[in-house]
């Protein structure tokens, strides 16, 4: 909010001057003695609103992290997927908060130590978030190809799909978007600690890197690599693939429908199927109803486009960046039954020594 002060974006970070001709790296307090505070609409969305937020999605991800790492869970490679995304959301919310949230709602409040933490650790934060963001993308991806060669080519998917490839395919996922995030460590840091008179109260100044800066930097990094890395390419795969994959289920539906001879076991282990997919559907349309905007803030960012419009789409992208997030949990208990039988046994059950009825449903099922 001041001077030197970031508002993170899903694509990065915007700083803004202040009118007085303060640069970035003057290294003098005088340039950051007043503090400039946020726009109410910021302090009402992203300080207030987001915070039950993210704490119902931090509860509801690492839930679901722990379910899909069961035993009864894990021996289907696609639930690998689900618990690293699980994993990958949870760092999205846990930097969000300390990025986005904290120092909105310690402006709120009038609580300046929640600032002082937040522009403290914005710098790791900054990175941690990039690098989640992108290996949730990717492994959302993921998904959609592994779903894609089990329902369009089902005879070639146990050669395709081996335990031991997709384990190697999702650490290669997991590695890229860190090397791929490295350089976000040392695009911001902490210029100065100043004392602002309007709040009295010492306050960490953050600035940009002179790397951030770089115009070459911006445009090979943010112009090119990074609206394709994380935009361009996946949402185009992502559409094409559940296409696909919607298709083939249509098809095979049709065909079961048609068909006499099926009996109870082919029609429920169909059904299963089927709502599998459709289940992995509804993530990637959420993915991408929550991303849009976040894709339309970055070509906008490329073209220079800084108005109080943009502003307002960053405020806003950000927001559904965290209900992205944070809202996987309700898809997973609308279509999976497992799912929900294990929640069950986690909340209600351990305590009641019911969990082993609950466990040979499961499996029955």
């Amino acid at each position: 909010p001041d001077s030197s002060s970031s508002s993170s974006s899903s694509s990065n970070h915007s700083f803004s001057l202040r009118g007085d001709g303060c640069d970035y790296f003057n290294s003098s307090c005088l340039c950051h003695t007043e503090y400039q505070f946020y726009e109410w609409r910021e302090r009402v969305l992203l300080g207030l609103l987001a915070l039950p937020i993210i704490a119902f999605g931090l509860i509801a991800n690492l839930t679901s992290v722990r379910i899909f790492t069961h035993r009864l869970m894990s021996l289907s490679s696609i639930n690998w997927y689900l618990a690293v995304l699980s994993a990958s959301d949870s760092l999205i919310l846990i930097s969000s908060f300390f990025v986005l949230s904290l120092p909105r709602a310690g402006e709120f409040l009038t609580w300046w130590r929640f600032n002082y933490i937040s522009y403290f650790v914005t710098p790791y934060m900054y990175g941690m978030m990039m690098a989640a963001q992108t290996c949730s993308v990717w492994m959302t991806v993921g998904v959609s190809l592994h779903r894609y060669i089990g329902v369009c080519h089902p005879y070639k998917s146990p050669n395709l799909l081996p335990n031991k490839r997709v384990a190697t395919f999702i650490s290669s996922i997991i590695l890229f978007s860190c090397l791929f995030n490295m350089t976000r460590l040392f695009e911001v840091h902490v210029s100065n600690v100043c004392f602002r008179f309007n709040i009295e109260y010492e306050l960490p100044s953050l600035a940009p890197t002179l790397m951030r800066i770089n115009e070459l930097y911006m445009t090979i990094f943010f112009g090119w690599a990074y609206t394709v890395v994380m935009f361009a390419v996946p949402f185009s795969l992502l559409i094409i693939l559940n296409t696909m994959v919607l298709l083939a289920v249509r098809k095979s539906r049709r065909m079961h429908a048609l068909s006499s001879a099926n009996d109870e076991l082919s029609r429920r282990s169909e059904r299963k199927e089927r709502q599998t997919s459709i289940m992995l559907i509804a993530v990637v349309v959420l993915f991408l109803v929550c991303n849009s905007l976040a894709f339309l803030v970055n070509i906008m960012e490329n073209f220079g486009i800084q108005t109080e419009f943009f502003k307002t789409l960053v405020m806003f992208s950000n927001f559904l960046v965290i209900i992205n997030a944070s809202c996987n949990i309700c898809i997973y208990l609308l279509f999976s039954e497992k799912y929900r039988l294990l929640l069950q046994h986690y909340v209600l059950c351990e305590c009641a020594n019911q969990a082993d009825l609950l466990v040979n449903s499961v499996i029955a099922s």
